[in-house]
């Protein structure tokens, strides 16, 4: 009885193990693909630009089935993933809900979540 126990203990030592190395390989290249430059907030995260004009990229459609995007009641013509200019200030995003965010003057705002 002693041996079975033993060796149970030892398997879940050893799974414990996997699974602790697991969430830290998945820790690690979450923060490895994180934008140093960036700072983070709610709904996405946004950097000086290059240029100092103010940007947006969407790349996010809260799961495509909205219809067409638009950034304050107007169609945003840029595709997912790609920079257009637009102006700073507090802007509202509709795709199958509507979000609004703020975006800093001469920055690139990357805009990626839908949730509440």
């Amino acid at each position: 009885m002693m041996r079975v126990l033993k060796y149970a203990l030892i398997a879940l030592g050893a799974l414990l193990a996997c699974v602790l190395l697991a969430v830290a390989i998945v820790l690690l290249v979450n923060v490895a693909g994180m934008d140093a430059d960036a700072t983070y907030e709610l709904r996405g995260r946004y950097k000086p630009s290059a240029d100092g004009k103010t940007y947006l990229v969407v790349e996010h459609d809260n799961g495509g089935g909205c219809g067409t995007l638009s950034l304050d009641g107007k169609p945003w013509p840029v595709p997912l993933d790609e920079a257009g200019e637009t102006t700073p200030g507090v802007h509202t995003i509709e795709c199958g809900g509507e979000i609004e965010f703020e975006i800093q003057s001469g920055s690139i705002y990357y805009f990626d979540y839908w949730g509440p």
